[in-house]
């Protein structure tokens, strides 16, 4: 057995980038030694902006051998009348490699049963470390040199080891090696290793910590050690900086303190968005005039100076503009927006306020939430986009929302109504509230979704391939995600969009309605794969079912059918005897005589297990529409299980397909009205029985 040890070397990686590229990269390799049939054992990786690593232990030497058969002419014309091979027979050895007296006659057929000597692991390890890097993909990516592939940066070395010997192999130019390198600035000379342990080792030594909990373990203590006060060190900002950092060095620094005059939220999207730097708090939360910041390289002093003249630069400017914003009132922020262009055919920013002030009073008066919170909502999609024409956020376009929010405020709008402006573009901070400004927000937000995707597909602007200019698919993201954040679900969501519909109508738009409705039928369906990827595929295609825009506009639905379907894929039997009726209804509909009387006569099915079916049928369906409502699963499917034993008895005992057609026709309208109960969880068609 041995270890392998990966190092792909490469020009510092966007943070965001890194974390993705190294799970990609450790699931490709042990891909490939699974597709080549070599055993393996415990996988480790690491990852810093230069550098993904991959260490696997245990790696079978080579693979064992195997029996390569190859069918080839049938048993009567491989040989003539005397038992001779035939032409045929000698032509298939030929291109086999043996000889005739080597074939296999199983009567039918004749065989060539050839081993095959299994490959050494390091012959395969050449062909399965490049195809794993040249598999990898990324947001954005780039050629560099004479080089035809691309990947996100520059790929400068690659560490390719089999129990310390090269497997050799190249890349646009890069050949694989046992050298790696230490930190770029501290340790930039190449270095040769002969295992994971010993890189590890030699990366400490020069200034890399390989390991990023570790880094992120140095990044905090650091941090908390160098603050005057409480560093605010918030899990996505400390994630970026383990990412752009080898050897991370934190330091505090300081800014005027007549700064403090601004916002909050203005001091810290500066620091934390554009520098990425951490706030540092008094004990009662308030800002101090400090910060941490993250280094890499460079020399304490002057990297300090550098990042305290960067933001006193970037406060000095946001101070200019919100002092020029203190004149003017959200009113007059809403009125500038009318200069300001949504879209083309779809009208200005402001003319798009009235419409979201509409869609969220809908989307709220649906859940009979009170004139009160119909009042809220409304004035939160008004004056939602006002802050675009604020000169903060023309400085800082990442305070969008945030600033609406902190004006509003000002202006004594009530508290409900500045939340949902301020966290518009941020749904992560409804989850786990439920209170009314949280649902005013989530209205706000899947108000902003549905007006989009309304005006967008319904000029025909689909996304397509990996194009989505518009960012449509990001729009029914959101749009689900908001459902799921709304405690019972926001319901169907066909509702908002007609009303979408009937708002740019009154504003004399024309939109292809039917075209829009196919195409966000298509997104949710995607995005719904996407963002409960964990799903098996076949339960997730059985809870789509048609895929039609009624099948998918409710994201809680979509997530009750998924876990109903698995827990009925669990009882194989029940899953059975729920088939029949779906199965001998989808072979009559293809009879030119199928037909059905519309309404079920128990009498007339002149079959007492049917009638005790269609007995059994009023209780199903008010426990199923109970089970709907609650979005209870197991609840469903006792429903479900309870109509197995009657539906058993009645394929035991009748015969569907009557000879009387008047008969026939009840009993297929028993079944119709069966198959209608048990589709309320999906497509059980679509469930795999494994095993």
């Amino acid at each position: 057995m041995a270890q392998l040890l990966f190092e792909l070397g490469c020009e510092e990686l966007p943070a965001s980038f890194v974390a993705k590229a190294l799970r990609d990269l450790e699931e490709a390799i042990t891909r490939g030694l699974n597709e080549a049939r070599l055993e393996f054992g415990a996988t480790q990786s690491y990852a810093t902006p230069r550098r993904l690593i991959v260490g696997i232990s245990q790696i079978q030497d080579r693979q064992a051998d195997s029996i390569k058969e190859s069918r080839g002419p049938s048993a009567s014309a491989a040989f003539d009348s005397e038992g001779n091979p035939s032409k045929a027979l000698q032509g298939f050895c030929r291109g086999q490699g043996i000889d005739p007296s080597q074939i296999v006659n199983d009567g039918e057929y004749v065989w060539a049963k050839i081993s095959v000597p299994g490959r050494a692991a390091s012959e395969l390890l050449a062909e399965i470390l490049p195809a794993a890097v040249r598999g990898l993909t990324f947001e954005k990516t780039m050629r560099w040199g004479h080089s035809r592939m691309r990947f996100a940066r520059p790929i400068r070395w690659m560490l390719a080891l089999l129990d310390g010997q090269v497997v050799q192999f190249e890349i646009e130019g890069v050949s694989s090696s046992n050298t790696s390198r230490g930190h770029r600035f501290a340790a930039p000379e190449p270095f040769e290793v002969n295992s994971l342990d010993a890189l590890l080792t030699e990366l400490r030594s020069r200034n890399v910590e390989p390991d990023s909990a570790k880094r992120e373990s140095m990044l905090r203590e650091q941090a908390v050690a160098r603050a005057s006060g409480i560093p605010d060190l918030p899990g996505s900002l400390v994630d970026e900086n383990v990412y752009l950092t080898e050897w991370p060095q934190a330091h505090e620094g300081s800014f005027d303190e007549a700064y403090l005059n601004l916002p909050d939220p203005v001091l810290v999207t500066a620091m934390a968005k554009h520098q990425r730097f951490f706030p540092v708090r008094n004990s009662d939360g308030s800002l101090q005039n400090k910060f941490i910041a993250i280094r890499n390289h460079g020399e304490e002093s002057s990297v300090k100076a550098g990042n305290e003249w960067v933001l006193n630069a970037r406060f000095n400017d946001a101070t200019f503009f919100f002092r020029e914003d203190q004149n003017k009132s959200m009113d007059e922020f809403l009125a500038a927006t009318e200069r300001m262009l949504f879209q083309e055919k779809l009208g200005t920013v402001r003319d798009r306020s009235h419409r979201l002030s509409a869609l969220a009073r809908f989307i709220v008066a649906s859940a009979a939430l009170g004139a009160t919170a119909e009042g809220h909502a409304a004035k939160a999609g008004l004056y939602a986009k006002a802050d675009l024409s604020t000169g903060l956020v023309s400085e800082l376009s990442s305070l969008q929302g945030i600033i609406g929010g902190e004006y509003a405020r000002r202006e004594g709008f009530a508290e409900e109504v500045c939340w949902a402006i301020a966290s518009q573009y941020d749904l992560g901070k409804q989850a786990g509230r439920d209170d009314l400004a949280s649902r005013i927000a989530i209205a706000l937000v899947a108000a902003d979704q549905v007006d989009k995707l309304a005006g967008f597909l319904g000029l025909g602007l689909i996304p397509k391939g990996s194009s989505d200019p518009f960012g449509l698919r990001r729009a029914a993201t959101l749009l689900v995600e908001a459902s799921r954040l709304w405690p019972e679900g926001l319901g169907d969501l066909q509702g908002p969009l007609a009303q979408a519909f009937d708002l740019y109508r009154a504003e004399g738009q024309t939109l292809d309605e039917s075209g829009a409705k196919s195409a966000l039928a298509d997104l949710l369906c995607g995005r719904y794969e996407a963002l409960f990827a964990s799903v098996r595929h076949d339960l997730m295609a059985g809870a789509l079912a048609g895929r039609t825009l009624s099948e998918v506009a409710q994201p809680n639905l979509i997530v009750f059918r998924t876990e109903a379907l698995a827990l009925l894929g669990e009882d194989v039997a029940t899953l059975q005897t729920l088939s029949r009726p779906i199965n001998i209804l989808a072979s009559a509909e293809k009879k030119s005589d199928y037909s059905l009387p519309g309404t079920l006569n128990a009498t007339g099915l002149n079959s007492s297990e049917g009638e005790a079916l269609a007995s059994a049928l009023p209780e199903a369906i008010q426990a199923m529409q109970s089970a709907v409502a609650r979005h209870d699963a197991r609840s469903a499917i006792a429903a479900l299980k309870a109509l197995a034993a009657p539906i058993h008895a009645f394929f035991e005992n009748t015969m569907v397909m009557d000879e009387d057609l008047e008969v026939r026709g009840q009993r297929l309208q028993l079944l119709s009205d069966t198959r209608q109960i048990i589709r309320t969880i999906g497509d059980i068609s679509a469930i795999v029985i494994e095993g």
